[in-house]
């Protein structure tokens, strides 16, 4: 029985929406090499070349963006004549409902929160990104959020309330500020049925991830490797808890 891990990235490999810290990638490039690895995350699959770096990706044998919703190979993985090259093995449509943005406006206009820079919500495959301080705001103006968001619990408020609104969407926390908004059912556990379903009887699936705890982004995934018992889920807080985790089994 061999080992496949699953990594997911923003706070888990990353500082969430920064770059992998640099003696980190070397590390993890090192530790890489002849592992089954993939990545799962919420961002689109340009923001995690642009975390992560070229050459951790090309580790790895596929890359799930936009919460599984958008699945990335290599194509040299399928034609060794094409080697760097990636191809959409799938993807998903998302339809938003009707006033869904204007119900989004509402709610930034409606927060108490003091900061808001625009772009308040962007459209990824499958899926939609929401977040108060929105995607213009500086390394120190989302800290000020995370710090504002800890003690108000704005997000998982806004989850509550928006989850009743919406009963044909999810919505889930997701990265340091944000919250992901998709159809029931398209979030990370899809992957399991969509691709890793065979591989789960003959191998160790193995996710690593922040965001676990409900109402996180990496729940899903967490609950259905947790009811196989090839099924293993590693929870970290932060992405140094992930160098200080592949140091031990079933990593090392």
């Amino acid at each position: 029985m061999s080992n496949i891990y699953l990594f997911d990235v923003d706070g888990t490999l990353t500082p969430p929406k920064e770059k992998i810290h640099g003696p980190f990638a070397c590390t993890f490039l090192k530790w890489a090499k002849g592992k089954e690895i993939y990545i799962v995350s919420g961002g689109s699959f340009v923001r995690i070349l642009d975390q992560l770096g070229t050459d951790i990706v090309k580790e790895c044998a596929g890359v799930f963006a936009c919460m599984g919703n958008i699945f990335y190979q290599r194509l040299d993985q399928i034609n060794p004549s094409a080697f760097e090259e990636w191809q959409i093995i799938y993807e998903n449509k998302f339809r938003r409902p009707r006033g869904l943005y204007k119900k989004l406006d509402k709610i930034v206009e409606e927060s108490s929160y003091h900061t808001k820079t625009g772009s308040h919500y962007e459209e990824r495959v499958g899926m939609l990104n929401f977040s108060i301080v929105g995607a213009n705001a500086t390394v120190q103006q989302r800290k000020d959020y995370v710090s504002y968001d800890g003690e108000h619990h704005e997000r998982e408020e806004l989850v509550d309330k928006l989850t009743k609104h919406y009963p044909s969407l999810d919505f889930v926390i997701g990265g340091a500020v944000s919250i992901d908004i998709f159809k029931v059912g398209d979030d990370k556990s899809q992957i399991i049925d969509r691709y890793f379903d065979e591989a789960l009887e003959h191998n160790k699936i193995i996710f690593v991830g922040d965001r676990i705890p409900f109402p996180g982004n990496d729940c899903s995934l967490a609950i259905a490797l947790r009811q196989h018992p090839n099924g293993s889920v590693h929870e970290i807080e932060t992405w140094r808890d992930t160098v200080e985790l592949l140091k031990t089994e079933p990593f090392a």
